[in-house]
């Protein structure tokens, strides 16, 4: 690090804006003193390599490092590992090049530094570290970049010392490794042009002939920039190179003789892009610069911007990419010289998005979102418009399938403060009426709701000592991501909560800055940093940033404000709610702008199955209810679903309370003796067969699925059966195949469920199937009991059709008819990896299966418990309609248990006479019995109501669900537990509604 920068960059108290402007100025004062510059936090990973390198002088072979040798013992922990941050992946890269160090020094019987007597005893306590930290490793969860070579390798230079590791993840280890090397060919190094692979050069040690890598090498920036790289160069190579060698005295003296090094030197072009880009927005500094000074800070930029052609590295004369060039732009535009973004865009640009380098595995997030950033800072966009387009659409669908994290910072929170400052950028830039070619799907809707769970996790990660995770840095991203979207058209009650939580983050910064703490090691190079320049500039950011107001357009305003009332309606609706009285919602605002656009796009898909508005229910107000559901439960959750399966869990609920209603008002209006041509050909549906061919259906409707009004039904003799709703039966069957063939392919071939197993799948399908066929049979046992109550003469509670008790109906036809079996297999499908279910093994496998029938099972009974009025007044089967729940005291409750004769099971009752109350007296009539099966104040022999009755089955139910979800958690992973966890809220958030408020829909009564 420049020695001068200590004055301003380690200070107790964080330096302005401008103070630290004018530090990168006198840089640029000092001949060739800012090309030079780079802050990042020692890494023991490259001193380790540095104190490696020997060389003969008079004979003698002496360390040409000594003092990197010192610090790496003085750096080794009392355990035998190394490492300063909390990153396990941090720890076994530098604790195994310090064992490697070890090794090395002991072998070479150099003159030592320190007693040699130690090195065998420092060496045993390394390697016993290192093995601890191996055995927990799981590799597949690391981010760092490059960690599948470089671990590898050091672990194959290890062995020749006759040091080894066995571990449980060396196996995934080494696939990835062998994927990493898969296209690898050592000419791709030994070639004229840069490859990043020459920064990770020392991974290479035994794979290349160093001796034809020197043309990579200068004094300036040795190998590729990496201290470490250089040092194997200067080690494995035959003949010795100066350059190498001034190269790595410039780093170690650069960091003042203290013996550690970086794992990057110069980062010039990286940090003061970074920094520029920053501090420049407007509001941040008191005065404007003059013009000399922007000049002095433009050199650095424009001169490696015309030596690369138009693109840069994090230092000049290193392999350009786009994040660094993205930055040096923005910083240009910011000094009022903006430079032409056409080699950028030509250099990086994919289909899709934009690559980092232009040889690079994945692409990064921050890298798109600064692209977007740089291309909306000019004032002519329309050349760049498809270009921001393109990664915009990237980045909305990188965070809806999250959650979003990057390979150059290890914090979440700085891709969502990035991400927050290009969303509201492209909202500010749409009305000034530019990027029109943009759909406004994504400007009205995407965007919104990605900006609403942006904000919503932000304030969620707020610990109460106002900090986000302990750390200086991420506060600062955080505050400043609240602070990017205070400008929009919150409520009142929100814009309060978000001033708030900015305040508590500032005292925060005010009262720990200085200091250090492992948490601020966020940058990831091979190893984790931190970049004392960029922890003051987001820390000085976040503390003077001003809070303006922006004039909206009243497109924008209506995605971010609420009908008058909903705010507190819907608040008002989740804290009367048992499953948010312990757990708080971040914004109770934010779950109802979110939720209000997920419903908006649900509209556009009311007709998909059916045409809605043709079925003969009242309004379907459930397409308000399904999202706010879905959304509050997930932000309860901390977001721990992406926003993609939220999406196609809205959208199956959709069709699921659709399918009931088409169930309950159409299929239930078909003749009984055509119902088995009906099941018959959704059974070879959903067996992966077609049912009737599409001529049979084509000859029979003549269109798809024409729902025509529903008309009084003829009853004059035979004719009965030939018509429904005005068409013949035949012709009702296809039309309701057509229909509830739309819903079963819709979750049959699924993406999600074609990826599974082949078992899932025929389970799922198998689900689907005894959904439906469960509310044909529903129907059935509505009509029985219709028939029953009107040929009882209105004497006594009907009879139930097939004579089931209340348990086994409950956990079959009662169950599947809630969706809840075969929706929680859907739901497994969504969250499970490729060809693989969530739910694996014997354990997991059977346990999953019965949390799902005991969900299934509460959620009947809050369903009956909400809807016993409107299933009465219906005649729908309910569960206070079973025996069990009227075995009543009072003679104004009902027939006794005693006297109520069994059911017929042949579709019809059986002729009664007027009954008696077990005492001899005359039972209740039917309008008493109605009154007694649905009113709380009627007592069963135990004093209890029926409905408190199934109430506390119920509950009985919700403890049987929390013991399986305690034995399920211990064999499966947390992850997994994590995310079923919004199922069953959901779930439980259904049945809890019900109870309050039906929300389902009504068959509408046919006119006369």
């Amino acid at each position: 690090m420049h020695l001068g920068a200590d004055q301003v960059l380690s200070r107790q108290t964080c330096p302005t804006p401008i103070e630290i402007i004018q530090f990168i100025i006198t840089l640029n004062d000092e001949h060739g003193s800012a090309s030079r510059f780079g802050s990042f936090s020692g890494a023991v990973y490259d001193t380790a390599w540095l104190s490696m390198i020997s060389r003969v002088d008079s004979g003698q072979r002496d360390p040409l490092f000594p003092e990197c040798f010192e610090n790496l013992l003085d750096s080794q922990q009392d355990d035998g590992a190394w490492g300063t941050t909390s990153y396990q992946v941090d720890a076994i890269l530098n604790s195994l090049a310090g064992l490697l160090a070890l090794a090395t020094r002991r072998r070479s019987h150099l003159a030592e530094a320190s007693d040699s007597s130690s090195l065998d005893e420092r060496i045993e306590r390394a390697r016993s570290a290192i093995q601890g930290l191996l055995q927990d490793w799981d590799p597949s969860q690391s981010l760092h970049v490059g960690f599948e070579i470089l671990i590898p390798s050091l672990l194959r230079q290890l062995g020749s010392f006759d040091i080894h590791f066995c571990f449980p993840g060396q196996s995934t280890l080494m696939t990835l490794h062998s994927q990493k090397l898969r296209k690898f060919d050592p000419t791709l190094v030994y070639s004229a042009k840069s490859t990043t692979l020459l920064h990770s050069l020392e991974a290479f040690v035994g794979l290349v002939h160093f001796d034809q890598v020197g043309h990579h090498c200068s004094e300036y920036s040795g190998i590729f920039g990496s201290p470490a790289a250089t040092a194997a160069y200067l080690i494995n190579a035959s003949t010795w190179d100066d350059r190498a060698e001034k190269y790595l005295r410039m780093v170690v003296a650069a960091y003042g003789k203290t013996g550690a090094v970086p794992s990057a030197y110069p980062t010039c072009i990286f940090e003061l892009s970074w920094t520029l880009s920053t501090l420049l927005a407007p509001g941040l500094l008191p005065r404007q610069l003059t013009e000399s000074e922007k000049e002095k800070l433009r050199q650095l930029f424009e001169r490696a911007l015309d030596q690369q052609d138009g693109v840069v590295g994090f230092a000049p004369g290193i392999l350009e990419d786009a994040d660094d060039t993205a930055r040096a732009l923005m910083a240009l535009q910011d000094l009022g010289k903006p430079a032409n973004p056409e080699r950028m865009v030509e250099n990086f640009q994919t289909d899709s998005y934009f690559r980092t380098y232009k040889v690079e595995g994945s692409p990064s997030f921050s890298a798109n979102c600064h692209v977007v950033l740089s291309l909306l800072g000019y004032r002519e966009l329309s050349g760049y418009e498809h270009h921001i387009g393109k990664a915009l659409t990237f980045l909305l669908r990188a965070e809806e399938s999250g959650p979003i994290s990057d390979k150059w910072n290890l914090s979440p929170q700085y891709c969502r403060m990035l991400f927050m400052q290009a969303l509201l950028a492209v909202l500010r830039k749409h009305d000034y009426n530019c990027l029109e070619s943009i759909p406004s799907s994504i400007i009205f809707e995407q965007i919104p709701g990605s900006i609403c769970r942006l904000l919503s996790q932000t304030l969620l990660a707020q610990k109460t000592d106002g900090s986000w995770a302990d750390s200086l840095e991420i506060t600062a991203y955080s505050i400043l991501t609240i602070a990017h979207c205070l400008s929009l058209p919150w409520t009142a009650e929100l814009k309060v909560q978000l001033k708030d939580s900015i305040l508590r983050g500032r005292q925060y910064l005010r009262t720990t800055y200085g200091t250090k703490d492992k948490h601020d090691y966020l940058w990831v190079e091979k190893v984790s940093y931190r970049s004392s320049l960029l922890h003051s500039t987001y820390c000085s950011a976040a503390l003077n940033v001003e809070i303006t107001e922006h004039r909206w357009s009243s497109a924008i305003v209506d995605c971010f404000s609420l009908p008058s009332g909903v705010s507190k309606q819907t608040g008002k609706l989740l804290s009367s709610l048992p499953l948010f009285q312990k757990s708080s919602l971040p914004s109770v605002d934010l779950v109802a702008i979110e939720a209000g656009q997920v419903a908006k796009r649900l509209r556009k898909f009311r007709d998909t199955l059916f045409t809605r508005d043709d079925i003969p229910m009242t309004a379907d107000k459930y397409v308000d209810f399904i999202p706010m559901i879905w959304v509050a439960c997930n932000h309860k959750s901390g977001h721990i679903l992406p926003a993609n399966i939220v999406w196609e869990m809205v959208l199956l609920s959709l069709f699921n309370f659709q399918v009931d209603e088409y169930m309950e008002s159409i299929v239930a209006r078909i003749a009984e003796p055509d119902l088995p041509m009906l099941m018959s050909s959704l059974k070879t549906k959903c067996d992966g067969g077609s049912g009737p061919s599409d001529a049979d259906v084509d000859a029979m409707t003549h269109e798809r699925d024409p729902i025509a009004p529903v008309k009084k039904r003829k009853l004059d003799g035979g004719k009965a059966r030939n018509l429904q709703n005005g068409v013949p039966e035949q012709r009702a069957v296809a039309q309701a195949f057509a229909a509830l063939s739309r819903f079963i392919e819709h979750v049959t071939q699924h993406w999600s469920v074609l990826r599974s197993p082949p078992s899932i799948q025929r389970e799922i399908a198998r689900e689907v199937y005894n959904f439906l066929v469960a509310h044909i049979t529903h129907n059935r046992d509505n009509v029985f009991m219709a028939k029953s109550k009107a040929s009882w003469n209105k004497e006594c509670t009907p009879s139930v059709n097939d004579g089931r008790p209340y348990f086994d109906w409950v956990r079959t036809t009662a169950s599947d008819d809630t969706s809840c079996p075969f929706s929680f297999l859907f739901f497994t499908a969504l969250i499970s990896k490729r060809e693989r279910n969530c739910f694996e093994g014997a354990q997991a496998s059977y346990l999953s299966r019965s949390l799902c029938r005991q969900l299934a099972t509460m959620c009947r009974q809050y369903n009956d418990y909400g809807s016993a009025k409107r299933d009465a007044e219906e005649c729908n089967l309910n569960s206070l309609d079973f025996p069990e729940f009227h075995s009543f005291t009072s003679q104004a409750d009902g027939c006794s248990n005693a006297n109520r004769s069994g059911p017929a099971t042949n579709g019809s009752s059986s002729p009664t006479t007027r009954r008696t109350d077990g005492n001899g007296a005359p039972a209740a009539t039917a309008e008493e019995t109605e009154q007694g099966r649905h009113d709380n104040r009627a007592k069963d022999i135990n004093g209890a109501s029926a409905k408190d009755d199934l109430m506390a089955i119920a509950e009985f139910e919700r403890s049987c669900i929390q013991l399986t979800l305690e034995t399920l958690s211990r064999v499966s992973p947390d992850a997994t537990m994590h995310k079923l966890q919004v199922f069953i809220d959901v779930t439980d958030m259904f049945g809890q509604i019900y109870v309050q408020k039906d929300i389902a829909s009504r068959v509408q009564k046919a006119s006369q």
